[in-house]
């Protein structure tokens, strides 16, 4: 199930929302667990990607992200 990750506008908590895509789609309650404000924006969260066959090395490395490439 995706986490939808969020950032309250009036304190600045950083905070996760686990939801399915259909209960995003219907429009989740982002309020802030902490201050209860409404005011969240929703922020960019990490995500996984893997390039080639699980085989290849860049699969078992993580991907086509290496420490330090400034890529990711």
């Amino acid at each position: 199930m995706p986490t939808y990750e969020y950032r309250c506008t009036d304190c600045e908590n950083d905070f996760s929302l686990t939801a399915s895509m259909s209960e995003y789609d219907d429009g989740l309650d982002s309020t802030c667990p902490d201050c209860g404000s409404a005011h969240t924006e929703r922020r960019l969260g990490s995500v996984l990607v893997s390039i080639g066959s699980s085989d290849s090395k860049e699969a078992s490395a993580g991907g086509c992200c290496t420490p330090g490439s400034g890529c990711c």
